[in-house]
């Protein structure tokens, strides 16, 4: 299963193995980066490689939504909007991908047309 998730390979619905684990983990979305990830992950720094790349691609497919909040449970329409050159940033921190996070909490969601890859 490990070597499974190194691989960057498609699956037989187009998602690569980042892009469905975001997806796999927001099902009862919205969730914050820091738990999303797989239970059998090396490191914290390998789920940002592997999940982070995945993120950056589910947003700019229109699959999910990633937003900043301050604190966090907050209501959805609180949060900022985080996308483009800000997003591939982020998505590259391994504090993101943490569930420490000390200050601003990035969170995910699963839109309408992500819901039909679950």
């Amino acid at each position: 299963m490990a070597q499974a998730r190194q691989n960057h390979a498609m699956d037989d619905q187009g998602l690569d193995v980042g892009e469905h684990i975001v997806l796999e983990d927001l099902e009862d979305s919205p969730l914050p980066l820091g738990e999303i990830g797989w239970p059998e992950a090396p490191s914290r720094q390998r789920v940002a490689e592997v999940c982070g790349a995945g993120l950056v691609s589910l947003v700019a497919r229109g699959f999910i939504e990633v937003r900043r909040f301050e604190s966090w449970p907050e209501p959805w329409e609180r949060g900022r909007p985080v996308r483009g050159d800000e997003l591939l940033a982020e998505s590259r921190r391994v504090e993101r991908w943490t569930s420490n996070a000390s200050h601003a909490h990035l969170v995910a969601h699963i839109t309408e047309a992500g819901r039909r890859y679950l």
